[in-house]
């Protein structure tokens, strides 16, 4: 008979209960940023567009904002990088989920990413469902 009682150790219930709601805030939290830096990288969007739309309005020529539009530029690229590094975080803290015992347990809010198998091949309904061949979506 085993007399010692192993509670809140590495494998227990109690433990996973507590990584994963530590698991469900962290994902709550990277998922506001996700959001954030798409949101941000949206009004760029806006501003490569009111941009040139404000200089020709205002009868400037190229040359009058061409620093300014260097300066878009970069922040374009910053704000791309960022979200570059936002997905890798995702991908790596996705792995040390499954490596603290959280592996068959949805965390977070799922997306497409998600839900494609491990062969990252779509199903053959969705790859037909996609296809622009006419002749493919009546197969």
């Amino acid at each position: 008979m085993n007399r010692f009682v192993q509670v809140g150790g590495p494998g227990s219930k109690t433990m996973l209960k507590e990584r994963l709601a530590i698991a469900q805030k962290v994902a709550q939290e990277v998922h506001e940023a996700e959001a954030a830096i798409d949101m941000a990288i949206a009004k760029l969007g806006v501003l490569v567009t009111s941009l040139p739309e404000a200089q020709a309005a205002a009868k400037l020529s190229s040359v009058a904002g061409d620093t300014a539009f260097g300066h878009l530029q970069a922040a374009i690229g910053g704000m791309f990088n960022g979200r570059a590094g936002l997905v890798a975080l995702h991908n790596e803290l996705a792995s040390m989920k499954d490596k603290v015992g959280l592996r068959h347990i949805v965390v977070g809010f799922g997306d497409a990413g998600k839900l494609l198998p491990p062969s990252g091949h779509l199903a053959e309904s969705d790859a037909v469902a996609g296809s622009r061949d006419p002749e493919a979506k009546a197969a």
